[in-house]
């Protein structure tokens, strides 16, 4: 065959379309090509020790040598059907090439054996039968080949999924073994029997088991952030996955799937000085800690993802000075060549050779919090003052993570709308991280909110009720003092606070309190009962003779069972707060914290009953059992006992992961009331063990029949009939008839919002309420302008 040098040109640039410059790589040589290119790979012959860069132009696949980079020499060309799309990928002494669109050229193969001197390559194009379907292959949008010389062909015609041919018994016939065609596959990386497909029009990346190519099944799957996953590559100790999205002004993401059932993502990256312009990233390939991505208009990017949850920026070389942006410039990318030299393809004008420098990046990582309240800032600004644009923002919890590609004393600035800027001096290093926490002084005032507590029948002020504060800036929490009061230091915001008040014999109360419209002081009123959403510590205890698994009160982590929720993710949702009582509350395995060997039990602080007229219970509890020899034969015991008798109030035996509503239970008809009344609640691990978890949420204790006057007249007479309900009550009224006030009737549901209000243009007279309630608690008021008087209605 003839062989030729192709036309080189060692390029310098005078002007560059990124606006901060090249860094830490160099162009070493272009080679024009007509036609243009899309798809990039390499090959080395380890005998003879001389590397290729492998094109894929509109018309053809291009083979060049590399003896000497700064003058590749064209060895060999596959012409083949005309399109923007050939992507090329080798294996042994291979080369493989598919096209798409416009173009049926089935499997190009060029055999490497005899280069550079003689290159040969031809079309396979077999009869395929996947899916249902039977097919001469012909167009196909990727291809990729695994360690172990397994083929993956992706997004062909008509099967759209990935194919997969097995390449060690005839390199020049891959042998069909099996497919996966649940959803478009624009790309794929395959180690280990693990498939991870970019499924492109779905947004995902899907991981599969591929350990039988005939039955490969899904077993995990994330949208990625842009929602247009168009490649991934794994890190080499397979924990990480990185990903592009081709969108504008996508990014480059950090995941990491150590453990497929909490998939994190880390971090995102995209190039700071051509930001909003409209770049978008192509593919990305991994190479011993650092991403190397392709980049349309915008060239090629060094990212150092040593440490995946902060990547930085160490390298940048454009090569498109061309207008515009659009799907224009670098297509793709290959870093694997022993000489460390990087290939890539430029969509307008062909091959280029890359000399990078890796450096480690400087990382600068730390906590912002607010100098007065200690509060972590969220959305605070930092930026290095360097050359090269760059910034970052902190999180929810306060934790900035940055960087810069280049060592050197730095002065950095820490900002954000609602504080003063401040600015602090740092010296970075290569490869090492530097800890600097900052504190911000905030621009807005703050003020004093005092919270009165009392009690809604006496009036009295309550000592030691509990009281938490919060919004999405503020999360405070104090106790009242002798006179009732909890005085807490907030800033006066125009996002609207919630405040929720307990205490162990009353039930919680929230108010919504408008820090910029409102003054500080804070009374609310709140009635008997018992209740624990544990939103606060009222007092419970654990006691456990498991090993493992023990009751722990916090925000439920959740953890999954052979791809199933096993526990809780969240607490209930119509309760206060975010935590609840969960066994172990570890995540991840659930084998590795749940019950085991032994129980745990949860107590309640005591209750004082004895003056309760018809106390109702009812609560939420969660109960799983699976796994282990045999059926699974734990329980989950709910007890309640008045200080000489223990009875039981529900014994739990089957798993269900949900969160379960007991009902509403009658105290009276379980045991005599006292003043000594406890609920207990374990759960057992017995013999042979099984995996077993529970939670204990939304705890609720209220008398049924409560009548009380608020004001020192009886001018109204009440009476439900009946308190308890399943359908509907009646509510008898009466008030003094030389009244003359507007009389009104208000319900509230048992999280003080109201439901039903209006006038009552009698007397005197018989009501009917409840057909359309749902089950819970409720209180009504009959009032006037001086008095008012109320009653507890349940619904069961």
């Amino acid at each position: 065959m003839n062989k030729f040098i192709g036309l080189v040109l060692v390029l310098f640039y005078t002007t560059v379309s990124a606006q901060d410059g090249d860094l830490n790589m160099t162009i070493v040589a272009k080679v024009p090509e007509a036609t243009g290119g899309s798809g990039i790979w390499h090959y080395y012959d380890p005998i003879k020790k001389i590397e290729y860069a492998v094109l894929g132009s509109k018309a053809a696949t291009i083979i060049y040598s590399l003896e000497d980079p700064t003058k590749p020499i064209e060895r060999f060309r596959l012409p083949g059907g005309q399109t923007i799309w050939r992507e090329v990928f080798s294996y042994g002494k291979f080369v493989y090439a598919v096209t798409d669109v416009n173009a049926d050229d089935g499997l190009a193969i060029i055999d490497m054996s005899k280069a550079p001197d003689t290159i040969k390559g031809s079309f396979w194009k077999p009869s395929v039968t996947a899916g249902g379907k039977t097919e001469i292959l012909g167009k196909c949008h990727t291809l990729f080949i695994d360690e172990k010389g397994i083929l993956s062909l992706n997004g062909c015609t008509p099967w759209s999924g990935t194919l997969f041919f097995d390449l060690k018994p005839d390199p020049k016939n891959p042998k069909f073994i099996g497919s996966t065609l649940k959803r478009y596959c624009h790309d794929n990386y395959v180690r280990r029997d693990t498939v991870y497909s970019s499924e492109i029009n779905d947004g995902k990346l899907t991981m599969y088991d591929a350990r039988d190519y005939k039955n490969v099944v899904e077993i995990a799957s994330f949208n990625t952030p842009n929602n247009f996953n168009h490649n991934s590559w794994l890190s080499n100790d397979s924990k990480y996955i990185f990903t592009t999205d081709e969108r504008e002004d996508a990014f480059v993401a950090s995941y990491d799937i150590s453990d497929l059932k909490k998939i994190t993502l880390l971090d995102k990256y995209k190039p700071k000085d051509t930001e909003n312009t409209g770049v978008i990233p192509h593919n990305t390939r991994y190479l011993n800690g650092y991403l190397i991505t392709s980049y349309y208009t915008d060239g090629v990017k060094i990212v150092d993802a040593h440490r995946p949850d902060n990547l930085i920026e160490v390298g940048s070389i454009d090569t498109y000075l061309g207008q515009g942006t659009g799907f224009n410039g670098c297509w793709g990318v290959s870093p694997y060549l022993p000489s460390g030299l990087i290939i890539a393809s430029n969509i307008p004008d062909g091959l280029y050779v890359i000399k990078p420098t890796y450096v480690r990046a400087c990382y600068l990582e730390g906590l912002v919090t607010d100098t007065i309240t200690g509060f972590p800032i969220l959305d605070a600004r930092i930026v290095v003052k360097a050359l090269r644009k760059n910034y970052d923002f902190s999180n929810i919890q306060g934790i900035y993570k940055t960087g810069y590609a280049t060592a050197g004393e730095y002065e950095v600035e820490f900002s954000h709308p609602d504080y003063f800027p401040k600015t602090v001096k740092v010296s970075l290093l290569n490869g090492e991280v530097t800890i600097k926490d900052v504190q911000l002084i905030s621009r807005r005032p703050t003020i004093t909110a005092k919270v009165i507590v009392k009690d809604s029948i006496t009036g009295l002020v309550m000592n030691n009720a509990h009281v938490r504060i919060t919004n999405t800036n503020t999360d405070k929490s104090a106790n009242t003092m002798a006179d009732g009061v909890a005085s807490l230091f907030i800033f006066q915001d125009s996002i609207p606070y919630e405040v929720v008040v307990g205490k162990w014999g009353y039930r919680h109360k929230k108010v919504i309190f408008q820090s910029d419209k409102q003054s500080g002081n804070i009374e609310i009123l709140v009635r008997k009962g018992y209740q624990d959403d544990f939103i606060f510590d009222q007092g419970w205890t654990v006691s456990s003779t498991a090993s493992a698994g023990k009751w722990a009160k916090g925000e439920p982590i959740g953890s999954l069972y052979r791809s199933e929720q096993f526990q809780p993710e969240f607490d209930i949702v119509t309760d206060f707060g975010n935590e609840c009582y969960v066994t172990g509350n570890t995540g991840g395995d659930p084998s590795l914290d749940d019950v085991d060997n032994g129980a745990t039990t949860l107590t309640s602080p005591v209750m004082k009953l004895s003056n309760y007229k018809e106390p109702i219970l009812s609560f939420y509890h969660w109960f799983v059992n699976a796994s282990g020899q045999g059926a699974p034969n734990d329980r989950m015991n709910i007890r309640l006992s008045n200080g000489s008798t223990i009875v039981f109030v529900k014994e739990i035996t089957n798993n269900s992961p949900n969160w379960i509503f007991s009902e509403f239970i009658k105290v009276k008809d379980l045991l005599p009331l006292t003043d000594s009344m406890r609920l207990i609640v374990d759960i057992a691990d017995d013999n042979p063990g099984h995996l077993v978890d529970g939670a204990f949420d939304g705890f609720l204790l209220v008398d049924a029949i409560i009548s009380y006057i608020n004001s020192n007249n009886n001018e109204i007479a009440i009476k439900a009939f009946p308190n308890s309900f399943s359908h509907q009550t009646h509510v008898a009224y009466k008030t003094n008839e030389n009244q003359s006030y507007t009389l009104k009737i208000q319900v509230s549901d048992q999280y003080g919002r109201i439901i039903q209000e209006k006038n009552l243009n009698e007397k005197e007279g018989l009501i009917s309420l409840g057909e359309d309630w749902n089950q819970g608690f409720y209180v009504l008021r009959i009032f006037d302008q001086y008095q008012s008087k109320s009653i507890t209605l349940v619904k069961i």
